[in-house]
């Protein structure tokens, strides 16, 4: 009897501060003491004058837009830049490029003048004249065999050092043609990796430079093709995916729009702009588009089964919202939803709850008392 005398008094003491805190329309409470029954499953179900703490209303489907309009920058195509470094560490000869210039697969952007090179050069010398010697005294030992002079086992031991002599001279050439340095000069020829032009130089004739350094000489890009890096909220998530078609604005060229698709949805939400990465890949006629550039990205969202509720039907708990649904013995149990954008005193729901459900909109937060006692 106690117990029940405790449930009572709490529950009546819920419902006064659930009114004051939602700022919800005054709900007069019953003469009659409100009692409950609580489920395993966490569910709850009303008796008598109790359901008069609770509204319940039926969700109606909310009319949702096509599109989304997203803010985004102009980006490189990260499969399209070359960030260029030291191969060989020493001087720098020649810089036959600047920032701008529009350069080929294969020419050359600058000479470095290097120590590295002229050492290889010296061990693929040493193993040339070690192979050439190797062979002498194969031909030599080939001889003495013939005569009677030396045995097979000698014979065998020449040719197994000319054929680790020949090894050698491989490897060091192989070294040698790394380093650019086949042509007899201590000089290396950086040649560009891609069709592009020079977006960056660092680097000046004088400059000594160091193999791992972690400035590239030089940045070369290909800009046929450009990313448009756009910011998803978290609301929206479940209304954009991958492949979606995109349209991209800039402030910088007005009336001309850049059509693309979405490849990519980030994976993780930024902790102070609540934002998710999202990428668009579109093409980019004569270069027009600048990496830098503020954009606007207007994406199709995709249908979903969307409600209108009002805001005082929302529990939240972390970084999760809930709702109670009253089902259709009478029962109300939680449900998690899923938030789209909020109107005033309306949000819209795009999970978790479709059109006809019957919603508790006034005394959510009593019924969420009792549930988590239940649980």
């Amino acid at each position: 009897m106690n117990r029940k005398i405790q449930i009572d008094s709490r529950w009546q003491q819920l419902f006064v501060l659930a009114v004051l805190a939602t700022g919800c329309e005054r709900i007069t409470a019953p003469d009659v003491p409100p009692t409950h029954e609580l489920r395993k499953d966490g569910s709850v179900v009303l008796k008598g004058g109790s359901a008069a703490f609770v509204k319940v209303e039926t969700v109606q489907a909310a009319t949702l837009p096509h599109s989304r309009t997203l803010v985004a920058h102009v980006a490189f195509d990260e499969r399209r830049l070359a960030q260029i470094g030291p191969p060989v560490s020493g001087r720098v000869a020649a810089v036959d490029v600047v920032t701008g210039d529009k350069v080929k697969k294969g020419d050359i952007l600058l000479t470095i003048h290097s120590p590295d090179i002229a050492s290889v050069q010296a061990q693929v010398a040493e193993a040339r004249s070690a192979r050439i010697l190797a062979g002498h005294t194969l031909k030599r030992t080939a001889s003495l065999v013939r005569d009677g002079a030396a045995s097979q086992a000698e014979l065998q031991q020449a040719e197994a050092a000319l054929q680790q002599a020949e090894e050698e001279e491989h490897r060091a050439t192989l070294s040698l043609s790394a380093v650019g340095g086949g042509d007899g000069s201590a000089d290396y020829h950086l040649r560009s990796p891609i069709d592009g032009v020079v977006v960056d130089r660092q680097v000046a004739v004088g400059r000594e430079v160091n193999v791992g350094q972690d400035q590239p000489l030089l940045s070369i890009a290909d800009l046929s093709k450009v990313w448009v890096i756009a910011d998803l909220y978290e609301q929206d998530l479940g209304l954009v995916k991958p492949d979606a078609p995109a349209t991209v604005f800039t402030p910088s060229l007005p009336g001309q729009q850049f059509p693309g698709k979405i490849v990519y949805v980030g994976d993780l939400v930024d902790s102070t702009t609540r934002a998710i990465r999202t990428r668009i890949e579109i093409d980019n006629p004569n270069n027009i588009l600048r990496p830098g550039m503020f954009a606007q990205a207007v994406v199709e969202t995709k249908t979903v089964n969307a409600v209108d509720v009002p805001v005082s039907a929302l529990l939240a708990r972390r970084d999760e919202f809930f709702v109670f649904v009253q089902s259709p013995d009478g029962s109300y149990h939680q449900q998690k939803v899923k938030l789209g954008e909020q109107q005033g005193e309306h949000v819209t729901l795009i999970d978790g709850v479709k059109p006809g459900d019957k919603l508790v909109t006034q005394g959510a937060i009593l019924l969420d008392a009792e549930a988590n006692e239940a649980l």
